[in-house]
């Protein structure tokens, strides 16, 4: 088994994690939990506001680092409005425009279907390099927040028109793991470090 140290405060990043680990395949057939074992950290890491997701996720992964002095990664999301596609907005300030803003969000942004990426940045840090690993999937944001689980924008973005659910909305109708395998960008990330674990993993400091 390889073992990835997973920095993450969240309780939904959690419960994700664990669906993942469970439920998805790298791109081979392989069933990551046959492959990997996760071990999460709770670490107080301060966010860095920047636009640029990647540019957030590789301060948080160094500051990880240097708290655990082990190989790890960290994770980050965000919406990119697609007139603003070229300059990355709002991405890295999605979450503190959504904590101010909460089910305001879309009439503040004027952002009743807009179409949107959402993106995920994975970060690694193995105390030689910094990594990142990108996932995106594209949609529109719909009318008003929908669907009971509350993570953030998952209550506005939708991922697929003709299913016309918001995120909160598949989890709710179809299960956490429905959404983790058809749509989520954070799971793409993942998939795309994973491998890149597992065709790394030999080097010296996974002696």
């Amino acid at each position: 088994m390889i073992e990835v140290n997973y920095v993450t405060s969240s309780k939904f990043k959690k419960e994700e994690n664990c669906e993942f680990s469970k439920n998805c395949k790298l791109t081979d057939g392989s069933l990551i939990k046959d492959i990997f074992k996760f071990t999460l950290h709770t670490l107080n890491i301060a966010e860095r506001l920047e636009v640029d997701i990647e540019e957030m996720v590789k301060h948080e992964v160094k500051e990880a680092y240097s708290s655990l002095r082990i190989p790890c990664i960290v994770e980050h999301a965000g919406l990119i409005f697609k007139d603003y596609d070229r300059r990355n907005y709002p991405g890295g300030l999605t979450k503190p425009l959504w904590n101010t803003l909460g089910d305001d969000f879309i009439l503040e942004t004027n952002s009743s279907n807009r179409e949107a990426t959402a993106r995920a940045v994975i970060g690694y840090c193995d105390g030689k390099t910094i990594k990142t690993f990108i996932g995106e999937t594209k949609g529109f944001l719909a009318d008003k927040p929908r669907g009971d689980r509350k993570f953030y924008w998952d209550t506005v973005f939708i991922p697929d028109k003709t299913l016309n659910l918001t995120y909160a909305e598949i989890v709710q109708q179809k299960g956490l793991d429905y959404k983790l395998i058809h749509f989520s960008q954070s799971a793409k990330a993942m998939i795309k470090f994973l491998e890149f674990l597992r065709n790394n993993h030999d080097c010296d400091l996974w002696g």
